[in-house]
């Protein structure tokens, strides 16, 4: 029997299919690639600003947050932080806008800027001036939100008379303890009428 083989077309046809396979599956590989090093260079990332927010927060003086300095990274690399501090209406709390200037590589140039927004709480870089008018204006603004001043214990408020129904303890007579109705023709308030007395039977 005389095998048959294989057209010219069918040849074709089977590596044309092959062809956009391949190029689909190193399509996705590629993507894959692409992925994996962008979460590697985001993890990288993270950990550098973890780097430079630990610096900022061993950094105890107001003056020296503000000068920043530069840390040395993994791999041979620098990262210049510095900070921006502005007080908040709450005492001793300030907010911090932490900024930094990374190394992607060694002796590598500076990438762009990285900002990040922190709340500190730092007695030691509040001004007593400051802080005690910080807390005059919010003693102030307390007290014309509730209306009376709690040292002085001149509450403006006084609690309503509730009214309602009498609750009266509940008893063998009246188990659910709700106050009785008087009836009509009643002897007092609240009191069932007396039933009348039998009548005598007439004498034969």
């Amino acid at each position: 029997m005389k095998r048959r083989g294989f057209t010219l077309i069918e040849v074709l046809v089977s590596l044309a299919i092959f062809a956009l396979a391949a190029a689909s599956l190193g399509g996705a590989y590629y993507n894959v690639l692409l992925s994996r090093i962008a979460m590697k260079q985001d993890e990288q990332g993270l950990d550098d600003m973890a780097r430079c927010r630990a610096a900022l927060l061993e950094t105890p003086g107001f003056d020296d947050v503000e000068t920043g300095g530069e840390i040395h990274l993994p791999g041979n690399r620098t990262a210049r932080w510095k900070g921006k501090i502005e007080p908040t209406t709450v005492s001793d709390l300030f907010a911090v806008m932490l900024t930094a200037e990374i190394q992607a590589t060694e002796n590598g140039e500076f990438g762009p800027e990285r900002t990040e927004a922190r709340m500190l709480l730092r007695p030691t870089w509040s001004i007593p001036s400051d802080r005690q008018k910080i807390r005059d204006e919010a003693r102030e603004r307390l007290l014309k939100e509730r209306g009376y001043d709690e040292a002085l214990g001149n509450s403006a408020f006084r609690s309503t008379k509730t009214t309602g129904k009498k609750l009266v303890p509940p008893t063998a007579a009246n188990p659910s303890g709700a106050t009785p109705t008087p009836k009509k023709g009643g002897a007092g308030k609240g009191t069932p009428a007396p039933a009348p007395a039998p009548k005598a039977a007439p004498k034969q």
